[in-house]
């Protein structure tokens, strides 16, 4: 299937064979539900999937093309070839490169193991050439310009050829104009052998693929979503030599794309789509959005502050979603947003709602639009009334759906009003093709699209009807499936037998009102509005059966709402907050009272320091990246961008937490590990960017917390991918000796093996008992390249059950409390407006805080020696050298494992149980910048006296460095 969705080939022809293949798919899905893979699942040599070879043909053809029209449109070139067409010679016909052979494109199966990086991608392919060394952003900058550039080429020339066949009529101006065919076209553009793969990188990263498919996942997790099969388009009939126009092929590319998407995602989990559709998903695009524990009371400027107000900030998303899942969720707008809205509905008289109507989902939905998002295929939205018996009201559900493109609908409002499920989709935009016109009546349109509804009933007859009529969901062409959700018999007013009864007769009145529909012998009635909408349905509904003849029955599907509420109500009605309380018994000892005052000083100073740096160099940056911010990879449950009072700190972060065929996003921590483990790195190092990567958790026998090991190796292979240069890991993972681990161990012995060549600054814990043995991982094998942290108490003893053998540091990690956010510690600017709300207070002990901890002050020693550098930059400039430097690659080689275990020992006397007294240092700095803070507008002379005394600390760290 990869040779038959080469973009260079790809005409009306191989459209119509595709969806056959599609179709095959499906068939193979429906036949074994329970099936590992079928041939779709498949990846080729290089690791591509289906997808992914289809865009990297695309982006090398539009490059070829782009550069063969230039030449093509050249004057010189032009006047010299006017006697003939394309870029032939004059007297010569074009010339095709050999047709590769198949064996040279074969695919193979999919390939277990770990991603790669960039750079061995590179290594494992030296033959792709120099485009080896560009890196994933660069690759999809240059595929999007590509793309654009050839869609406004394609329009320009098609319109040109219009005008010149309408002024010229015939002759050799038309065979100019008229769009490239591949006749005209360069060789290597109709024929893209092997040696296209060699030279062109993978369209959205250069990162080897991991598989599409994960064929040890359980059968479970990956039933497919049942769909009926479409007919099968008539395969027209074309002549072999037609190869297709650029036009053509970017249509028919165009419906690929999007068909392979929406049938991918429809028949797979999410884990598989991501990987078919993205790859390593080195952007970390998400295709769901799931809103988890997030607060169920939210200030909207909170929550756009956090996770990004559009496509340019923040979380990204694909713009088909696989699913969407809203709680009960109450907004909060402050601001001049909400003045004009109260100003309005005082100077109109009319309010926006009633006393019992909600419009909260509005603002995710617009969000979610302004993202990018047009197609949702589930969506799920808890509206079943909060205490006062509030639900959104009809127009607020209309106006929140009209612009998308939703597939199975489960909005939880009893007695939801057809005309409202009618409007679903009224002015989206997004249509579904895989085949071109010749083969499809029409494309399938927007009102369509409606599959499944999920409806909560009542009791009452009379919605029944409503649902059913000729009016309602009658209209919906594509509808396969009604799941209705009756009343308990306690709040019924008829016997089961009479509900029973009336179930019945509503299927039945659905299906015959969708076949005399069909057949245009039904009449209707409503007001305009509602009249425009349910005629265009009705269009397109005679379409649709012209196309399938005989209109397939509705299945009702009834169930009692109870069932349903007990399989929601733990996550639903679980309390995700509690309210703060005073924080008892937190033994604020000396050390982190010294690294506290310290961080609080050195953030202004840094902020301040590049500034400066900047203005002074008209904002250039310098090669070394010294003033880009340093990344920590925190792998553990994810972190609640929520709760931590550093949120503008925390990237969007990637999951691996992969449940029931969907994923949990990492903005959010299962169990709130994580997000202490984010304060506590913030709380030493405020200025570092937190990227969270999350692992599934559970509990083992024993009582306690164990991650995923089969995930672990693609997580720390995330952290590389992100170049992150620090990575820390509050956990400990024993492997067993014997091979039932040996699948996972091996995984994650070749990632951490190439961490470890990479000299990533890595941070683990030490386990909880007993000593460190070399099945321990992380850091097992490699005991000396890796920082072992273990527990102190107050005084600074170790731990009773810390092994002393093997540890590299001892941090606190006895009644290390979360602060509140609003406490001293977390007052910064960007932590205001979050401090409203109500964190719990966890006591965390033991050696995972204290990964965290020295994590967060390996961060800052690259902090302060990068201010070092800069600092010194700005001084000396256009003065010579009157204060000390350090080399500009300081802060990169200060980042080298045993460096950076040297410049911890340079902060203060280290004891004999290897415990660091920081503040023998650090108070001395925090002193200097104190003092500095104070000052206003000091001299030049004072304020380089104080540059000496803060640049005489950074040389001091920096000489950890060994030559």
């Amino acid at each position: 299937m990869h040779l038959a969705v080469d973009f260079g080939k790809y005409t009306d022809e191989r459209a119509s064979l595709v969806a056959l293949f599609v179709e095959r798919d499906l068939a193979a899905l429906r036949n074994n539900p329970a099936a590992r893979g079928t041939f779709l699942d498949v990846a080729d040599h290089d690791g591509l999937s289906v997808y992914q070879e289809h865009e990297r043909t695309r982006l090398a053809v539009s490059k070829s093309y782009d550069k063969w029209l230039q030449s093509r449109n050249d004057p010189e070139k032009s006047r010299r070839d006017e006697s003939v067409n394309g870029m032939e010679p004059p007297g010569k016909s074009a010339v095709r490169a050999p047709r590769a052979a198949a064996s040279s494109r074969e695919i193979a199966p999919r390939r277990e193991g770990p991603s790669k990086g960039a750079g061995d991608r590179a290594n494992d392919r030296p033959e792709r050439g120099p485009e080896k060394e560009l890196d994933e952003r660069e690759l999809l900058r240059q595929k999007k310009k590509a793309e654009e550039a050839a869609r406004l080429k394609d329009g320009h020339l098609s319109t040109k050829a219009g005008l010149r066949e309408e002024r010229d009529g015939q002759g050799r101006d038309n065979s100019r104009a008229r769009p490239a065919r591949a006749s005209d076209l360069p060789a290597n553009l109709t024929q893209l052998n092997t040696n296209a793969r060699n030279t062109e990188p993978a369209p959205n990263t250069p990162i080897k693929r991991s598989s599409t498919a994960r064929f040890d996942a359980k059968p479970a997790q990956e039933k497919p979503v049942q769909e009926r099969p479409r007919p099968r388009p008539a395969m027209k009939s074309m002549p072999s030599r037609k190869k297709g126009t650029m036009p053509e092929w970017t249509k028919n590319s165009d419906a690929l794309l999007l068909s392979l998407k929406l049938h991918y995602m429809r028949t797979r989990n999410e884990e598989m789509a991501l990987s078919f559709l993205y790859g390593t998903n080195f952007d970390d695009v998400r295709i769901s959005f799931d809103y988890d524990r997030l607060p169920r009371k939210i200030v909207w400027s909170d929550f756009t502050n956090r996770l990004g107000k559009d496509h340019s900030s923040g979380i990204k998303f694909d713009r088909v979603l696989q699913y969407v899942s809203f709680p009960h969720v109450e907004v909060t707008e402050r601001g001049i947003k909400a003045d004009r809205e109260r100003d309005a509905e005082l100077k109109t008289g009319i309010r926006q709602l009633g006393g019992l109507g909600r419009k909260d989902m509005k603002y995710f939905f617009n969000w979610l639009h302004s993202k990018g998002v047009r197609h949702i295929i589930q969506l799920s939205v808890e509206d079943s009334g909060d205490a006062n018996g509030k639900v959104h009201s009809d127009q607020a559900i209309q106006d929140s759906l009209e612009r998308f493109v939703v597939d199975n609908l489960d909005w939880r409002k009893t007695d939801l009003d057809p005309e409202t499920i009618l409007h679903v989709s009224s002015k989206a935009t997004e249509k579904e093709g895989s085949a071109p016109e010749e083969t499809q009546n029409a494309l399938v349109a927007p009102e369509q699209q409606l599959k499944q509804i999920y409806l909560r009933w009542s009791g009452s007859s009379a919605v029944l009807r409503a649902w059913g009529g000729s009016d309602g969901l009658a209209m919906l062409p594509r509808l396969e499936t009604v799941y209705l959700f009756r009343p308990s018999s306690e709040k019924l007013f008829d016997n089961t037998q009479w509900t029973n009864k009336k179930i019945r007769e509503f299927q039945d009145r659905l299906n015959r009102n969708r076949r005399l529909l069909s057949s245009g012998r039904v009449e209707m009635a409503g007001d305009q509005e509602t009249l425009q909408v349910l005629g265009t349905a009705a269009s397109d509904n005679q379409s649709q059966s012209d196309v399938e003849g005989q209109i397939e029955d509705v299945q009702v599907i009834a169930t009692d709402v109870g069932t349903e509420e007990q399989r929601n109500a733990a996550s639903r009605d679980r309390p995700h907050f509690s309210a703060s309380s005073p924080a008892k018994g937190v033994n604020s000892h000396r050390w982190l009272d010294s690294t506290a005052r310290f961080a609080e000083e050195m953030k202004p100073f840094w902020d301040q320091t590049v500034l400066d740096f900047l203005q002074s160099r008209q904002n250039k940056g310098t090669a070394e990246g010294i003033e880009n911010d340093v990344v920590v990879a925190l792998i553990d449950d994810g972190v609640d961008v929520f709760e931590t009072a550093y949120s503008n700190q925390v990237l969007e972060g990637k999951s691996f937490d992969f449940h029931n065929g969907k994923v949990r996003p990492p903005f959010s921590s299962a169990r709130g590990h994580g997000s202490v483990m984010a304060n506590m790195i913030l709380r030493i190092c405020p200025m570092a960017k937190v990227y969270p990567i999350r692992l599934r958790t559970f509990d083992n026998p024993n009582g306690k917390t164990n991650i995923d090991k089969d995930y672990a190796a693609q997580a720390v292979q995330a952290a590389l991918d992100k170049k992150a240069t620090i990575i820390s890991m509050s956990w400990t993972l024993p492997m067993s000796k014997d091979k039932s681990d040996e699948a996972a161990k091996n995984k994650l012995h070749k990632v951490l093996e190439k961490a470890v060549e990479r000299n990533v600054l890595m941070f683990c814990s030490a386990p909880d008992e007993g000593k460190f043995s070399e099945f321990d991982y992380p850091s097992g094998p490699w005991r000396d390249r890796f920082f072992r942290i273990g527990a102190a108490s107050a005084d600074g003893k170790v731990f009773s059950w810390t092994p002393e053998v093997g540890i590299t540091y001892v941090l606190p990690g006895v009644d290390v409390v979360k602060d509140q956010i609003s406490s001293r510690v977390f007052d910064t600017s960007s932590s205001r407006g979050a401090s409203s709300r109500a964190v719990e207070i966890k006591y965390e002990t033991g050696s995972s805080v204290a990964t965290a901890l020295a994590a967060g002050l390996a961060a800052m020693i690259m902090y302060c020696v990068k201010a070092s550098i800069l600092a010194v930059k700005t001084a000396n400039q256009n003065k010579g050298d009157i204060v000390g430097f350090i080399p500009d690659d300081g802060a990169t080689l200060i980042a080298d494992p045993d460096a950076m275990k040297r410049a911890f020992a340079q902060l203060g006397s280290v004891t004999s149980n290897k415990f660091v007294q920081v503040w023998e240092e650090l108070d001395k700095v925090s002193e200097v910048l104190e003092t500095w803070r104070r000052t206003s507008n000091p001299p030049p002379e004072v304020k380089l006296g104080f540059i000496r005394e803060y640049s005489a600390f950074g040389l001091k760290l920096a000489a950890s460095i060994k030559p």
